[in-house]
This record gives C-alpha cells, sequence and structure tokens, in this order.
C-alpha cells in the first residue's frame, strides 16, 4: 500500500537510490531528481507530499531551492527534509531558518532517517509565514510579538520570545547550546551555552503555572528540544 508521495533530490546517484530504496521498500512512491531544475519540473507536474533535498546541487543551492518551494503558494505547505554532507550548525540552522521541516547529516543512519521521515509526514509543513502558530495550548502572533496560553497573554522578552518561537516551531528536534546561540542570539560572541540555560528557566516558570514548562525538555548531553509528548 502507498503511505506517500515523496520526491528525492540528489546529485549524489548511489546516496539517491539508497534512499529511494529504503522508502520503496515502505511502500511509499517515489520519484528522484538530481538538479533544482530537475526538481522544480517534477513538483509542477505534481506535488508531493514530501521533498528530500541535498543542499550541495549542482544548480542551485539546496536552501535556496527550499526558499523558493516556502515562497510558491502552490508549493508552501509541502514538507520539506533537508540532507547535508556538511552538518555543521550554520548549515542546520540555515536550512531550518528557510523552512525546512527537519534535517538529517550524511552519511545516512538508515533508521535515523525513515524515522525522520515519518516524523515528518505526520505533522503539518514548518511554514513561518503563518501569523500564527500554535501547539499545546501555545500561541504565537507572529504580526503583533505577542504570546498566549491557554488564551491568556504572557510577557516574554525579546529573547525568551525569538528562543520560545524556533523551539515550538521546529518541534520534536533536539539543538544543542550552540546551535540556539547562532539563531536566536545572532551569533552574539558577548553571550555563552549557559546564557541558553537562563533563559529555558525563565521560560519554564512563565509556562509553570499553565502545566506546560514540561513541553521544553532537556535531552542530556544534547540540548533542548520543544515537544508534545512527556
Amino acid at each position: 500500500m502507498t503511505l506517500a508521495s515523496i520526491l528525492v533530490v540528489d546529485p549524489d546517484a548511489a546516496a539517491r537510490n539508497r534512499m529511494a530504496a529504503g522508502l520503496r521498500e515502505l511502500g511509499h512512491d517515489v520519484a528522484e531528481s538530481e538538479s533544482a531544475g530537475l526538481a522544480l519540473a517534477a513538483l509542477r507536474r505534481r506535488r508531493p507530499d514530501l521533498m528530500i533535498c541535498d543542499c550541495g546541487l549542482p544548480d542551485l543551492d539546496g536552501v535556496e531551492l527550499l526558499s523558493d518551494v516556502r515562497r510558491s503558494d502552490e508549493l508552501r505547505t509541502m514538507r520539506v527534509l533537508m540532507t547535508s554532507g556538511s552538518e555543521t550548525s550554520l548549515d542546520v540552522v540555515s536550512a531550518l531558518e528557510s523552512g525546512a521541516d527537519d534535517f538529517v547529516g550524511k552519511p545516512l543512519d538508515m533508521d535515523e532517517f525513515l524515522a525522520r521521515v515519518g516524523a515528518c509526514l505526520r505533522r503539518p509543513a514548518n511554514l513561518h509565514t503563518a501569523s500564527v502558530v500554535a501547539a499545546g495550548g501555545i500561541a504565537i502572533d507572529n504580526v503583533g510579538h505577542r504570546v498566549s496560553v491557554d488564551d491568556t497573554f504572557v510577557s516574554l522578552a525579546p529573547r525568551e520570545y525569538r528562543l520560545l518561537h524556533f523551539l515550538l516551531t521546529h518541534q520534536d528536534r533536539v539543538f544543542s547550546r550552540e546551535q540556539l546561540l547562532v539563531h536566536v542570539w545572532d551569533r552574539d560572541t558577548s553571550v555563552g551555552p549557559r546564557t541558553v540555560d537562563v533563559h529555558i528557566r525563565r521560560l519554564r516558570s512563565i509556562l509553570e503555572p499553565f502545566e506546560k514548562d514540561e513541553f521544553l525538555q532537556t535531552v542530556r548531553g544534547s540540548g533542548y528540544r520543544f515537544s508534545l509528548s512527556v
């Protein structure tokens, strides 16, 4: 039984075929492209449920292709999983800031890769352009820069707002303190990793009266994540 339609975009034929084979074994309908141009043509013919795209495409940077997809009215709701053989903090943040639903580094661990695909298909696409993003009773108004919890407005400092927004819009993904500093603090060298801990504690204290603090989870040895699974 076919579960989902998926487009795999990767210039490395061996890597592309390996991903496609694993997905087909699970029953997915998989198409393959080796460049951004071919991918766009395939997307216009038939919008898939998920695009898996490598950052290093020969004709256009994969993140640029992702940005084009997110700007398209027809394609913006499609889920996108980015891959790269260079899994640096900046690569991850660049992809996620551009609207990727998740990021997987190479060489691929197939069990992890297939689990990430399943997670992407279970949740809505990561739409940073939405005026309001919400999860678990927490709603963030991107236009008014206001946050409400169970329909009650709460006051957040600018960094707390950005930290909560980033984690909530990238649910279930673990970010190291260094990655969060790059995104939320704009690579400000005057602050250290423990600054993240302080802001997480502040956010938890604000969410605790609503019993939402458990959504901000510490992953020992790795960092933090926002997850509704507790």
